[in-house]
Protein backbone atom coordinates (compact mmCIF):
# COMPACT_ATOMS: atom_id res chain seq x y z
CA UNK A 1 0.00 0.00 0.00
CA UNK A 2 1.51 3.42 -0.90
CA UNK A 3 2.53 5.58 2.02
CA UNK A 4 0.53 8.54 0.73
CA UNK A 5 -2.73 6.81 1.80
CA UNK A 6 -1.70 7.41 5.46
CA UNK A 7 -1.47 11.23 5.17
CA UNK A 8 -3.35 13.32 7.75
CA UNK A 9 -6.58 15.05 6.88
CA UNK A 10 -5.83 18.69 5.84
CA UNK A 11 -8.88 20.25 7.56
CA UNK A 12 -8.24 22.42 10.73
CA UNK A 13 -11.37 20.90 12.26
CA UNK A 14 -9.65 17.53 12.16
CA UNK A 15 -6.70 18.81 14.21
CA UNK A 16 -8.71 20.67 16.90
CA UNK A 17 -9.70 17.62 19.05
CA UNK A 18 -6.11 16.41 19.01
CA UNK A 19 -4.86 19.82 20.21
CA UNK A 20 -7.37 19.89 23.05
CA UNK A 21 -6.44 16.33 24.02
CA UNK A 22 -2.76 17.26 24.16
CA UNK A 23 -3.53 20.24 26.43
CA UNK A 24 -5.61 18.08 28.79
CA UNK A 25 -2.87 15.43 28.88
CA UNK A 26 -0.25 18.09 29.70
CA UNK A 27 -2.36 19.50 32.57
CA UNK A 28 -2.96 16.04 34.02
CA UNK A 29 0.73 15.22 33.72
CA UNK A 30 1.68 18.35 35.65
CA UNK A 31 -0.79 17.54 38.44
CA UNK A 32 0.29 13.90 38.64
CA UNK A 33 3.95 14.93 38.75
CA UNK A 34 3.32 17.35 41.61
CA UNK A 35 1.35 14.73 43.53
CA UNK A 36 4.02 12.08 43.06
CA UNK A 37 6.70 14.51 44.21
CA UNK A 38 4.74 15.19 47.40
CA UNK A 39 4.32 11.46 48.08
CA UNK A 40 8.00 10.75 47.41
CA UNK A 41 9.10 13.64 49.63
CA UNK A 42 6.98 12.41 52.55
CA UNK A 43 8.17 8.84 52.14
CA UNK A 44 11.74 10.10 52.02
CA UNK A 45 11.12 11.90 55.33
CA UNK A 46 10.04 8.61 56.93
CA UNK A 47 13.05 6.88 55.40
CA UNK A 48 15.33 9.60 56.79
CA UNK A 49 13.95 9.00 60.30
CA UNK A 50 14.43 5.24 59.96
CA UNK A 51 17.93 5.74 58.62
CA UNK A 52 18.84 8.04 61.52
CA UNK A 53 17.48 5.45 63.98
CA UNK A 54 19.66 2.77 62.44
CA UNK A 55 22.69 5.06 62.47
CA UNK A 56 22.14 5.83 66.16
CA UNK A 57 21.92 2.12 67.00
CA UNK A 58 25.06 1.26 65.05
CA UNK A 59 27.05 4.18 66.46
CA UNK A 60 25.99 3.30 70.01
CA UNK A 61 27.27 -0.25 69.51
CA UNK A 62 30.56 1.08 68.15
CA UNK A 63 30.91 3.58 71.00
CA UNK A 64 30.17 0.89 73.60
CA UNK A 65 32.86 -1.35 72.12
CA UNK A 66 35.34 1.53 72.05
CA UNK A 67 34.53 2.46 75.66
CA UNK A 68 35.02 -1.16 76.74
CA UNK A 69 38.44 -1.24 75.05
CA UNK A 70 39.37 2.07 76.73
CA UNK A 71 38.38 0.79 80.19
CA UNK A 72 40.22 -2.48 79.52
CA UNK A 73 43.40 -0.54 78.71
CA UNK A 74 43.08 1.38 81.97
CA UNK A 75 42.35 -1.81 83.92
CA UNK A 76 45.40 -3.49 82.39
CA UNK A 77 47.54 -0.59 83.58
CA UNK A 78 45.97 -1.00 87.05
CA UNK A 79 46.86 -4.70 87.17
CA UNK A 80 50.44 -4.10 86.05
CA UNK A 81 50.83 -1.40 88.69
CA UNK A 82 49.45 -3.77 91.35
CA UNK A 83 52.11 -6.28 90.31
CA UNK A 84 54.70 -3.52 90.69
CA UNK A 85 53.44 -2.77 94.23
CA UNK A 86 54.19 -6.33 95.28
CA UNK A 87 52.26 -8.85 97.40
CA UNK A 88 50.39 -8.14 100.62
CA UNK A 89 52.68 -7.19 103.48
CA UNK A 90 55.37 -5.75 101.17
CA UNK A 91 56.27 -2.06 101.60
CA UNK A 92 54.89 0.27 98.96
CA UNK A 93 57.52 1.09 96.28
CA UNK A 94 58.74 4.67 96.39
CA UNK A 95 62.27 4.57 94.91
CA UNK A 96 63.38 5.96 91.55
CA UNK A 97 63.63 2.52 89.93
CA UNK A 98 59.98 1.83 90.75
CA UNK A 99 59.08 5.29 89.44
CA UNK A 100 60.83 4.45 86.13
CA UNK A 101 58.86 1.23 85.78
CA UNK A 102 55.63 3.06 86.61
CA UNK A 103 56.39 5.66 83.96
CA UNK A 104 56.96 2.85 81.44
CA UNK A 105 53.56 1.35 82.26
CA UNK A 106 51.89 4.73 81.78
CA UNK A 107 53.80 5.43 78.57
CA UNK A 108 52.87 2.08 77.03
CA UNK A 109 49.27 3.24 76.53
CA UNK A 110 48.66 6.72 75.06
CA UNK A 111 45.17 6.69 76.59
CA UNK A 112 46.64 6.75 80.12
CA UNK A 113 47.30 10.23 81.55
CA UNK A 114 48.84 9.21 84.88
CA UNK A 115 49.13 6.37 87.40
CA UNK A 116 49.23 6.80 91.20
CA UNK A 117 49.98 4.50 94.11
CA UNK A 118 48.56 5.62 97.48
CA UNK A 119 48.80 4.28 101.02
CA UNK A 120 46.02 3.30 103.41
CA UNK A 121 45.56 6.94 104.54
CA UNK A 122 45.09 8.23 101.00
CA UNK A 123 48.54 9.82 100.68
CA UNK A 124 50.25 9.65 97.29
CA UNK A 125 53.35 7.43 97.48
CA UNK A 126 54.41 7.21 93.83
CA UNK A 127 53.18 8.91 90.64
CA UNK A 128 54.08 8.31 87.00
CA UNK A 129 54.36 12.00 86.05
CA UNK A 130 56.92 13.27 88.55
CA UNK A 131 59.38 12.03 91.14
CA UNK A 132 59.16 12.21 94.05
CA UNK A 133 55.40 12.14 94.38
CA UNK A 134 53.81 15.45 95.43
CA UNK A 135 52.03 15.74 98.74
CA UNK A 136 48.50 14.78 97.81
CA UNK A 137 45.75 13.17 99.83
CA UNK A 138 42.75 11.43 98.26
CA UNK A 139 40.96 10.42 101.45
CA UNK A 140 37.94 12.53 100.48
CA UNK A 141 37.72 11.17 96.93
CA UNK A 142 35.10 8.64 95.90
CA UNK A 143 37.63 6.32 94.29
CA UNK A 144 39.56 6.10 97.61
CA UNK A 145 36.39 5.30 99.53
CA UNK A 146 35.47 2.69 96.93
CA UNK A 147 38.93 1.10 97.10
CA UNK A 148 38.60 0.63 100.89
CA UNK A 149 35.49 -1.49 100.51
CA UNK A 150 36.02 -2.92 96.98
CA UNK A 151 35.35 -6.64 96.59
CA UNK A 152 34.23 -7.02 92.97
CA UNK A 153 36.30 -8.19 89.99
CA UNK A 154 35.93 -4.93 88.06
CA UNK A 155 37.69 -1.66 88.83
CA UNK A 156 35.85 1.28 90.33
CA UNK A 157 35.11 4.00 87.79
CA UNK A 158 34.81 7.33 89.54
CA UNK A 159 33.20 10.58 88.60
CA UNK A 160 35.00 13.05 86.39
CA UNK A 161 37.80 14.80 88.35
CA UNK A 162 39.52 18.06 87.50
CA UNK A 163 43.21 17.63 86.68
CA UNK A 164 45.78 19.05 89.12
CA UNK A 165 47.25 21.36 86.46
CA UNK A 166 43.82 22.69 85.43
CA UNK A 167 44.19 21.58 81.81
CA UNK A 168 41.08 19.42 81.70
CA UNK A 169 39.02 16.71 83.31
CA UNK A 170 40.06 13.14 84.03
CA UNK A 171 38.30 9.80 84.28
CA UNK A 172 39.61 7.84 87.29
CA UNK A 173 39.82 4.04 87.63
CA UNK A 174 40.92 2.52 90.95
CA UNK A 175 41.64 -0.84 92.57
CA UNK A 176 42.82 -1.72 96.11
CA UNK A 177 46.29 -3.15 96.64
CA UNK A 178 46.58 -6.77 97.83
CA UNK A 179 46.39 -6.88 101.63
CA UNK A 180 45.93 -9.31 104.49
CA UNK A 181 42.34 -10.49 105.04
CA UNK A 182 40.34 -7.69 106.64
CA UNK A 183 43.13 -5.15 106.05
CA UNK A 184 43.62 -2.24 103.66
CA UNK A 185 47.12 -1.69 102.34
CA UNK A 186 46.52 1.12 99.85
CA UNK A 187 45.12 1.81 96.39
CA UNK A 188 46.12 2.31 92.76
CA UNK A 189 44.49 4.77 90.37
CA UNK A 190 44.76 5.27 86.63
CA UNK A 191 43.50 8.50 85.08
CA UNK A 192 42.20 8.54 81.52
CA UNK A 193 41.30 11.52 79.39
CA UNK A 194 37.57 11.62 78.54
CA UNK A 195 38.62 13.11 75.21
CA UNK A 196 39.84 9.65 74.23
CA UNK A 197 36.26 8.46 74.48
CA UNK A 198 35.30 10.72 71.58
CA UNK A 199 38.04 9.48 69.28
CA UNK A 200 35.81 6.93 67.61
CA UNK A 201 33.09 9.56 67.20
CA UNK A 202 35.46 12.08 65.64
CA UNK A 203 37.05 9.47 63.37
CA UNK A 204 34.23 9.51 60.84
CA UNK A 205 31.35 11.64 59.63
CA UNK A 206 27.96 10.00 60.09
CA UNK A 207 26.05 12.85 58.45
CA UNK A 208 24.24 14.18 61.55
CA UNK A 209 24.98 16.40 64.53
CA UNK A 210 25.34 13.74 67.20
CA UNK A 211 25.82 13.72 70.96
CA UNK A 212 27.69 10.74 72.42
CA UNK A 213 27.70 10.07 76.19
CA UNK A 214 29.18 7.56 78.61
CA UNK A 215 27.23 7.17 81.87
CA UNK A 216 27.48 5.14 85.04
CA UNK A 217 24.58 3.06 86.24
CA UNK A 218 23.67 5.79 88.77
CA UNK A 219 23.25 8.30 85.92
CA UNK A 220 26.54 10.14 86.45
CA UNK A 221 27.88 11.34 83.09
CA UNK A 222 31.51 10.32 82.66
CA UNK A 223 32.10 11.71 79.18
CA UNK A 224 30.19 13.65 76.56
CA UNK A 225 31.09 14.47 72.96
CA UNK A 226 28.78 16.68 70.94
CA UNK A 227 28.87 17.71 67.33
CA UNK A 228 27.46 21.20 66.84
CA UNK A 229 25.77 21.40 70.27
CA UNK A 230 27.20 22.68 73.51
CA UNK A 231 28.74 19.80 75.50
CA UNK A 232 26.61 20.77 78.48
CA UNK A 233 23.30 20.73 76.56
CA UNK A 234 21.05 17.73 77.06
CA UNK A 235 18.44 16.62 74.58
CA UNK A 236 14.96 15.51 75.52
CA UNK A 237 14.01 12.11 74.11
CA UNK A 238 11.13 13.82 72.30
CA UNK A 239 13.63 16.15 70.60
CA UNK A 240 16.12 13.51 69.50
CA UNK A 241 16.52 9.95 68.29
CA UNK A 242 18.38 8.13 71.06
CA UNK A 243 20.05 4.74 71.40
CA UNK A 244 21.89 3.26 74.38
CA UNK A 245 24.14 0.23 74.69
CA UNK A 246 25.55 -1.40 77.79
CA UNK A 247 29.33 -1.54 78.09
CA UNK A 248 29.66 -5.22 78.89
CA UNK A 249 31.25 -6.03 82.23
CA UNK A 250 31.64 -2.50 83.59
CA UNK A 251 28.11 -1.31 84.44
CA UNK A 252 28.29 1.63 82.02
CA UNK A 253 25.96 2.85 79.30
CA UNK A 254 27.06 4.31 75.95
CA UNK A 255 24.41 6.62 74.55
CA UNK A 256 23.95 8.30 71.16
CA UNK A 257 21.45 11.09 70.51
CA UNK A 258 20.70 12.57 67.08
CA UNK A 259 18.58 15.77 67.24
CA UNK A 260 15.42 15.64 65.18
CA UNK A 261 16.30 19.09 63.89
CA UNK A 262 19.48 17.64 62.35
CA UNK A 263 17.53 14.84 60.67
CA UNK A 264 14.93 17.29 59.33
CA UNK A 265 17.64 19.63 58.09
CA UNK A 266 19.28 16.77 56.22
CA UNK A 267 15.91 15.82 54.75
CA UNK A 268 15.10 19.42 53.75
CA UNK A 269 18.44 19.65 51.98
CA UNK A 270 17.13 17.05 49.55
CA UNK A 271 13.79 18.77 48.94
CA UNK A 272 15.50 21.17 46.57
CA UNK A 273 16.64 18.19 44.52
CA UNK A 274 13.10 16.82 44.40
CA UNK A 275 11.79 20.25 43.40
CA UNK A 276 14.40 20.52 40.65
CA UNK A 277 13.47 17.08 39.35
CA UNK A 278 9.78 17.97 39.46
CA UNK A 279 10.29 21.26 37.66
CA UNK A 280 12.41 19.52 35.07
CA UNK A 281 9.74 16.85 34.57
CA UNK A 282 7.02 19.46 34.15
CA UNK A 283 9.12 21.41 31.68
CA UNK A 284 9.66 18.21 29.75
CA UNK A 285 5.89 17.56 29.71
CA UNK A 286 5.24 21.09 28.45
CA UNK A 287 7.93 20.73 25.80
CA UNK A 288 6.44 17.42 24.69
CA UNK A 289 3.03 19.06 24.45
CA UNK A 290 4.40 21.84 22.27
CA UNK A 291 6.09 19.32 20.06
CA UNK A 292 2.86 17.34 19.78
CA UNK A 293 0.98 20.49 18.74
CA UNK A 294 3.48 21.05 15.96
CA UNK A 295 3.30 17.46 14.84
CA UNK A 296 0.30 17.97 12.55
CA UNK A 297 2.06 20.78 10.70
CA UNK A 298 5.20 18.74 10.17
CA UNK A 299 3.49 15.44 9.42
CA UNK A 300 3.28 16.04 5.68
CA UNK A 301 6.98 16.90 5.46
CA UNK A 302 7.89 13.76 7.36
CA UNK A 303 5.70 11.59 5.11
CA UNK A 304 7.26 13.11 1.99
CA UNK A 305 10.75 12.41 3.34
CA UNK A 306 9.74 8.84 4.22
CA UNK A 307 8.30 8.28 0.76
CA UNK A 308 11.50 9.54 -0.83
CA UNK A 309 13.58 7.28 1.42
CA UNK A 310 11.40 4.33 0.49
CA UNK A 311 11.84 5.04 -3.22
CA UNK A 312 15.64 5.26 -2.98
CA UNK A 313 16.29 2.58 -0.34
CA UNK A 314 16.39 -0.36 -2.73
CA UNK A 315 18.84 1.42 -5.01
CA UNK A 316 21.19 2.14 -2.08
CA UNK A 317 20.89 -1.46 -0.88
CA UNK A 318 21.86 -2.79 -4.31
CA UNK A 319 24.84 -0.47 -4.48
CA UNK A 320 26.03 -1.41 -1.00
CA UNK A 321 25.54 -5.12 -1.69
CA UNK A 322 27.68 -4.85 -4.80
CA UNK A 323 30.42 -3.07 -2.85
CA UNK A 324 30.40 -5.77 -0.17
CA UNK A 325 30.55 -8.55 -2.75
CA UNK A 326 33.53 -6.89 -4.45
CA UNK A 327 35.30 -6.53 -1.09
CA UNK A 328 34.55 -10.17 -0.28
CA UNK A 329 36.00 -11.33 -3.60
CA UNK A 330 39.14 -9.28 -2.97
CA UNK A 331 39.53 -10.78 0.52
CA UNK A 332 39.05 -14.31 -0.80
CA UNK A 333 41.67 -13.66 -3.47
CA UNK A 334 44.11 -12.25 -0.90
CA UNK A 335 43.55 -15.28 1.34
CA UNK A 336 44.14 -17.68 -1.53
CA UNK A 337 47.34 -15.81 -2.48
CA UNK A 338 48.50 -16.01 1.14
CA UNK A 339 47.92 -19.77 1.27
CA UNK A 340 49.76 -20.22 -2.03
CA UNK A 341 52.65 -18.12 -0.72
CA UNK A 342 52.84 -20.13 2.51
CA UNK A 343 52.83 -23.42 0.58
CA UNK A 344 55.52 -22.07 -1.73
CA UNK A 345 57.66 -21.08 1.26
CA UNK A 346 57.18 -24.52 2.80
CA UNK A 347 58.05 -26.18 -0.50
CA UNK A 348 61.21 -24.13 -0.81
CA UNK A 349 62.18 -24.86 2.78
CA UNK A 350 61.77 -28.58 2.05
CA UNK A 351 63.89 -28.27 -1.12
CA UNK A 352 66.55 -26.28 0.74
CA UNK A 353 66.69 -28.92 3.46
CA UNK A 354 67.13 -31.60 0.79
CA UNK A 355 69.95 -29.57 -0.76
CA UNK A 356 71.57 -29.34 2.69
CA UNK A 357 71.24 -33.11 3.04
CA UNK A 358 72.95 -33.60 -0.32
CA UNK A 359 75.78 -31.27 0.68
CA UNK A 360 76.21 -33.14 3.96
CA UNK A 361 76.40 -36.47 2.11
CA UNK A 362 79.11 -35.07 -0.18
CA UNK A 363 81.00 -33.70 2.79
CA UNK A 364 80.62 -36.94 4.76
CA UNK A 365 82.30 -38.91 1.98
CA UNK A 366 85.59 -37.13 2.78
CA UNK A 367 85.49 -37.72 6.54
CA UNK A 368 86.67 -40.54 8.73
CA UNK A 369 84.24 -43.09 10.16
CA UNK A 370 83.76 -41.31 13.53
CA UNK A 371 83.07 -37.93 11.95
CA UNK A 372 80.80 -39.53 9.34
CA UNK A 373 78.57 -40.92 12.11
CA UNK A 374 78.07 -37.39 13.50
CA UNK A 375 77.25 -36.16 9.98
CA UNK A 376 74.78 -39.01 9.55
CA UNK A 377 73.02 -37.99 12.79
CA UNK A 378 72.73 -34.39 11.60
CA UNK A 379 71.56 -35.60 8.20
CA UNK A 380 68.85 -37.75 9.78
CA UNK A 381 67.57 -34.83 11.88
CA UNK A 382 67.45 -32.52 8.88
CA UNK A 383 65.57 -35.19 6.92
CA UNK A 384 63.00 -35.37 9.73
CA UNK A 385 62.45 -31.62 9.54
CA UNK A 386 62.22 -31.88 5.74
CA UNK A 387 59.51 -34.52 6.12
CA UNK A 388 57.48 -32.22 8.39
CA UNK A 389 57.69 -29.41 5.83
CA UNK A 390 56.70 -31.79 3.06
CA UNK A 391 53.59 -32.78 5.05
CA UNK A 392 52.85 -29.10 5.65
CA UNK A 393 53.09 -28.51 1.92
CA UNK A 394 50.57 -31.29 1.27
CA UNK A 395 48.24 -30.31 4.13
CA UNK A 396 45.06 -28.34 3.59
CA UNK A 397 45.94 -26.23 6.63
CA UNK A 398 49.21 -24.35 6.01
CA UNK A 399 50.38 -24.31 9.66
CA UNK A 400 48.99 -27.65 10.97
CA UNK A 401 49.79 -31.28 10.18
CA UNK A 402 48.55 -34.75 11.09
CA UNK A 403 51.08 -36.04 13.63
CA UNK A 404 49.89 -39.63 13.11
CA UNK A 405 50.74 -39.51 9.37
CA UNK A 406 54.05 -37.85 10.19
CA UNK A 407 55.03 -40.66 12.60
CA UNK A 408 54.10 -43.39 10.12
CA UNK A 409 56.11 -41.86 7.27
CA UNK A 410 59.01 -40.96 9.54
CA UNK A 411 59.34 -44.47 10.99
CA UNK A 412 59.06 -45.99 7.53
CA UNK A 413 61.85 -43.72 6.31
CA UNK A 414 64.08 -44.59 9.29
CA UNK A 415 63.48 -48.32 8.84
CA UNK A 416 64.45 -48.12 5.16
CA UNK A 417 67.48 -45.96 5.92
CA UNK A 418 68.82 -48.49 8.46
CA UNK A 419 69.24 -51.12 5.73
CA UNK A 420 68.52 -54.84 6.05
CA UNK A 421 67.91 -55.61 9.71
CA UNK A 422 65.95 -58.22 11.71
CA UNK A 423 64.46 -55.42 13.83
CA UNK A 424 60.81 -54.66 13.06
CA UNK A 425 59.45 -51.12 13.43
CA UNK A 426 55.71 -50.89 14.15
CA UNK A 427 53.57 -47.74 14.31
CA UNK A 428 50.08 -47.41 15.82
CA UNK A 429 49.22 -43.73 15.68
CA UNK A 430 45.81 -42.09 15.76
CA UNK A 431 45.14 -38.99 13.71
CA UNK A 432 46.05 -35.83 15.61
CA UNK A 433 46.11 -32.39 13.96
CA UNK A 434 48.71 -30.16 15.64
CA UNK A 435 50.39 -26.83 14.91
CA UNK A 436 53.88 -27.00 13.44
CA UNK A 437 55.53 -25.32 16.46
CA UNK A 438 54.76 -28.41 18.57
CA UNK A 439 54.67 -31.03 15.80
CA UNK A 440 58.29 -30.35 14.79
CA UNK A 441 59.76 -31.16 18.28
CA UNK A 442 57.63 -34.33 18.50
CA UNK A 443 58.81 -35.51 15.08
CA UNK A 444 62.45 -34.89 16.04
CA UNK A 445 61.94 -36.76 19.34
CA UNK A 446 60.44 -39.77 17.53
CA UNK A 447 63.25 -39.70 14.97
CA UNK A 448 65.90 -39.55 17.69
CA UNK A 449 64.40 -42.36 19.79
CA UNK A 450 63.66 -44.73 16.89
CA UNK A 451 67.10 -44.26 15.32
CA UNK A 452 68.81 -44.80 18.69
CA UNK A 453 66.79 -47.98 19.24
CA UNK A 454 67.72 -49.29 15.79
CA UNK A 455 71.43 -48.58 16.34
CA UNK A 456 71.95 -49.44 20.02
CA UNK A 457 69.10 -51.59 21.39
CA UNK A 458 69.95 -54.74 19.43
CA UNK A 459 73.74 -55.24 19.31
CA UNK A 460 75.19 -58.08 17.30
CA UNK A 461 72.30 -58.13 14.81
CA UNK A 462 69.75 -59.55 17.24
CA UNK A 463 66.10 -59.49 16.18
CA UNK A 464 63.61 -57.35 18.03
CA UNK A 465 60.77 -54.88 17.84
CA UNK A 466 60.52 -51.12 18.04
CA UNK A 467 56.98 -49.89 18.72
CA UNK A 468 55.73 -46.31 18.26
CA UNK A 469 52.22 -45.47 19.51
CA UNK A 470 50.18 -42.28 19.65
CA UNK A 471 46.85 -42.31 21.45
CA UNK A 472 44.83 -40.08 23.84
CA UNK A 473 45.63 -40.32 27.56
CA UNK A 474 43.99 -38.97 30.72
CA UNK A 475 46.30 -35.91 30.78
CA UNK A 476 46.67 -35.32 27.02
CA UNK A 477 47.99 -37.11 23.96
CA UNK A 478 50.48 -39.86 24.82
CA UNK A 479 53.34 -40.79 22.51
CA UNK A 480 55.38 -43.92 23.36
CA UNK A 481 58.57 -45.20 21.75
CA UNK A 482 59.62 -48.60 23.13
CA UNK A 483 61.83 -51.54 22.28
CA UNK A 484 62.56 -54.99 23.70
CA UNK A 485 66.32 -54.62 23.38
CA UNK A 486 69.15 -54.47 25.93
CA UNK A 487 67.89 -51.27 27.60
CA UNK A 488 69.57 -48.06 28.69
CA UNK A 489 72.79 -47.99 30.72
CA UNK A 490 72.17 -48.12 34.48
CA UNK A 491 73.77 -44.71 35.12
CA UNK A 492 71.21 -42.85 33.03
CA UNK A 493 68.22 -41.36 34.93
CA UNK A 494 64.69 -42.71 34.48
CA UNK A 495 62.83 -39.50 35.32
CA UNK A 496 64.65 -36.29 34.22
CA UNK A 497 62.44 -33.96 36.27
CA UNK A 498 65.11 -31.73 37.81
CA UNK A 499 65.63 -29.73 34.63
CA UNK A 500 69.31 -30.90 34.24
CA UNK A 501 70.61 -32.45 31.05
CA UNK A 502 72.13 -35.88 31.59
CA UNK A 503 73.33 -38.66 29.29
CA UNK A 504 74.44 -38.43 25.69
CA UNK A 505 73.64 -35.81 23.09
CA UNK A 506 70.59 -37.74 21.90
CA UNK A 507 69.00 -37.94 25.36
CA UNK A 508 69.78 -34.28 26.07
CA UNK A 509 68.21 -33.36 22.74
CA UNK A 510 65.09 -35.40 23.58
CA UNK A 511 64.76 -33.68 26.96
CA UNK A 512 65.14 -30.22 25.40
CA UNK A 513 62.62 -30.97 22.64
CA UNK A 514 60.13 -32.34 25.21
CA UNK A 515 60.21 -29.04 27.07
CA UNK A 516 59.77 -27.17 23.79
CA UNK A 517 56.68 -29.27 22.98
CA UNK A 518 55.23 -28.77 26.51
CA UNK A 519 55.47 -32.52 27.11
CA UNK A 520 56.31 -34.59 30.20
CA UNK A 521 59.00 -37.20 29.55
CA UNK A 522 59.16 -40.47 31.48
CA UNK A 523 61.49 -43.44 30.92
CA UNK A 524 60.55 -47.00 31.90
CA UNK A 525 63.06 -49.86 32.11
CA UNK A 526 62.63 -53.62 32.20
CA UNK A 527 62.44 -55.90 29.18
CA UNK A 528 63.83 -53.08 27.06
CA UNK A 529 63.21 -49.34 27.21
CA UNK A 530 60.05 -47.23 26.86
CA UNK A 531 60.07 -43.46 26.40
CA UNK A 532 56.64 -42.02 27.30
CA UNK A 533 55.76 -38.42 26.42
CA UNK A 534 52.52 -36.91 27.67
CA UNK A 535 51.75 -33.83 25.57
CA UNK A 536 49.74 -31.41 27.67
CA UNK A 537 47.04 -29.32 26.07
CA UNK A 538 48.03 -25.63 25.85
CA UNK A 539 45.52 -22.81 26.63
CA UNK A 540 45.41 -21.92 22.93
CA UNK A 541 44.47 -25.52 22.02
CA UNK A 542 41.80 -25.62 24.73
CA UNK A 543 40.29 -22.38 23.41
CA UNK A 544 40.34 -23.68 19.83
CA UNK A 545 38.68 -26.93 20.95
Amino acid sequence: MPLRTFRSHPSPLYRLPGTLLVMIACALSVLVTAGLLAVFAWRDRDAAMDRATGVAANVSLLVAEHAARLIQIGDLALRRTIELAGPSGAPLPADRAAWGRLAEIAGAAPQVVSIWIGDAEGNAVLGSREYPAPRLNAADRDYFQAARVATGPVPFIGRIQASRDGTGELLVLSRPLPAEPGGFRGFVTVTLSPARFGEIYRAFDIGYRTTVTLERADGAVLARESGGESPDDTLDEDEAITAKRAVEGYGLLAGVAIPLSSVRAEWRSRLGTYAAYGLGAELVVIAIGLLALQRARREREAEDALQHAYDTLEQHVRQRTGQLEDANHRLEGALADKEILIKEVQHRVKNNLQVICSLLRLQAARLDECSRLAFDESLRRIQSMSLVHELLYRSNEPARINVGDCLRQLCDSLARASGPTPVRVGVEAEDWILDVDRAMPLALIASELVSNALRHAFPGGHAGNVAVTLRPGPDGMRMEVGDDGVGLPADLPSAPTDGKRRGGLGLMLVQSLARQAHADLRIERGGGTRFILTVRETPAQAEAA
